[in-house]
C-alpha cells in the first residue's frame, strides 16, 4: 500500500515537473512573441513620426507654392488691368 501511494505520488510530481517545464517554455515563447510585437510597434512608431515629418515638409511646401502662385496672379492681374488701360485710352483718342 505505501510503495502504491509511493508511485502514485512520484507520478504525479513527474507531472508537475513536465507541466512547469512545458509552462516554462511557453512562457520564453510569449515573451519572444511579446519582444517582436514591441520592435514591430516601436517600427510603426518610428513610421509615424517620419510620415508626420515628410506630411509636414510637403505641406509646407504646398504652401509656399500656392502663395507663389497667389503672387503670381496678383501681379499677371496688375498687368493685364494696365493693358487693358491703355488700350481704352488709344481707342478714345
Amino acid at each position: 500500500m505505501v510503495i502504491d501511494q509511493m508511485a502514485l505520488l512520484e507520478k504525479r510530481v513527474n507531472q508537475l515537473l513536465e507541466l512547469v517545464k512545458r509552462l516554462q517554455e511557453d512562457n520564453h515563447v510569449l515573451e519572444q512573441k511579446a519582444k517582436m510585437a514591441g520592435n514591430r510597434l516601436a517600427k510603426r512608431e518610428r513610421d509615424g513620426v517620419r510620415w508626420n515629418h515628410d506630411r509636414n515638409r510637403l505641406r509646407s511646401k504646398v504652401e509656399r507654392i500656392l502663395s507663389e502662385m497667389g503672387t503670381l496672379t496678383g501681379r499677371l492681374s496688375n498687368v493685364e488691368g494696365r493693358a487693358s488701360g491703355r488700350s481704352r485710352k488709344r481707342g478714345a483718342t
